[in-house]
């Protein structure tokens, strides 16, 4: 069964609570690395890298993560209120998709690292990274580790709420125009 826009032309709520879920997501993470940045260390598991690469491939991954906080959200309010269209609407539904994904990836994959090495099943855990190398630490407290699995969980609920969105955005119905006036 098709979802129906409503009469305003905007998103109906099965689309728009999760977009705004999505975009809350993002706000929060964005507001994360801004207080880190800021010198904050609550929630920070491990030493956060500097604000400037070193090389050009560490200039474009920064810039590619940095983008990815405004168009994220771009996407998600645009759904939210019904704006895509035509290839915005292509587009906004590509960038939930592949934001469902890439946060799902990162956080089921920080999760299984972290469990295989608190377990001892893989001492450097499934990266290869000791607890030194991914917290830069050589001894992190209890505190650190659970900040890890936490920021790890984090990301896999994003990739979740970005999922239930791509998932009731895929069969939306474009909304029709509103009318001017």
């Amino acid at each position: 069964m098709r979802a129906r826009p409503s009469r305003s032309g905007r998103a109906d709520d099965r689309v728009a609570w999760p977009a705004y879920v999505a975009l809350a997501w993002i706000v929060v993470f964005f507001a994360f690395h801004v207080y880190w940045y800021a010198g904050g260390t609550f929630g920070r598991g491990g030493v956060l890298p500097g604000l400037l690469p070193h090389s050009v491939i560490g200039w474009i991954f920064e810039v590619a993560i940095v983008s990815a906080f405004p168009i994220g959200a771009w996407a998600c309010l645009a759904i939210a209120r019904g704006w895509p269209r035509g290839r915005l609407r292509r587009l906004a539904a590509f960038l939930v998709w592949f934001g469902c994904a890439l946060l799902t990836l990162r956080g089921a994959s920080g999760l299984v690292d972290d469990l295989t090495r608190s377990i001892g099943l893989l001492p450097d855990g499934i990266t290869g990274l000791s607890i030194e190398d991914a917290t830069g630490m050589a001894h992190p407290s209890a505190s650190v580790l659970w900040s890890g699995r936490a920021t790890d969980a984090y990301f896999f609920a994003g990739g979740l709420a970005f999922g239930r969105l791509a998932w009731r955005y895929r069969n939306r119905p474009a909304a029709a125009p509103t009318p001017a006036g």
